[in-house]
């Protein structure tokens, strides 16, 4: 079993960890939408993704992003997600990360953490497909937060998503995607 202990913190139950998920995957499924040439009209949108190269409103994301699109939609109306699109910011320490990801994490109901983490150094990616390359990592003693599901499917088993912090949960640090077959090497367990 991945975690010593098992406590869910669903998004409704604190109003800012439904203001994060929601968040969380409204970046997600827009940032598709932005790579399919989608042009946005709100504020937020315009601030947060680049309407130089987009082609109008009727576009269509590549077919192999059709799951993570509906499983956030899914998320969006089971949370009553709405997203003040007047403002021009969304509180994520990794957007910077997510804008150069190949692979689309989705935002997991049930959040946990490495508080320490054990193992070697360990290059983070920025999908889990090849080719894929290191754009952060891990190392002795960061904190790991998991809040996106493991990736799923053959010869995937293993690919997670995470942001990574300084020993007790200080300062953002690195996020990617991190290939650790197994349990992780952590000195201990939140979630």
């Amino acid at each position: 079993m991945r975690f010593l202990f098992i406590v869910p913190l669903l998004w409704l139950a604190v109003p800012a960890q439904a203001e994060t998920g929601c968040e969380d995957v409204w970046f997600t499924r827009n940032l598709i939408m932005d790579r399919a040439g989608y042009c946005f009209d709100s504020a937020l949108g315009q601030a947060l993704f680049d309407n130089s190269d987009c082609i109008g409103k009727q576009v269509q994301p590549d077919p192999y992003y059709r799951p993570v699109i509906n499983e956030i939609l899914r998320l969006e109306v089971e949370h009553a997600c709405r997203i003040d699109t007047n403002r021009q910011w969304l509180d994520m320490d990794d957007i910077n990360f997510r804008r150069v990801l190949t692979d689309f994490p989705v935002r997991d109901e049930f959040e946990g953490g490495c508080l320490g983490w054990t193992g070697p150094q360990t290059p983070l990616y920025d999908g889990h497909h090849e080719p894929f390359r290191a754009i952060g990592q891990v190392g002795p003693g960061d904190y790991v937060h998991f809040a996106h599901y493991a990736v799923q499917g053959a010869g995937e088993a293993g690919w997670r998503y995470v942001t990574v912090h300084a020993p007790v949960w200080g300062p953002f640090k690195s996020a990617g995607w991190m290939y650790w077959p197994g349990e992780e090497p952590c000195a201990d367990y939140a979630g």
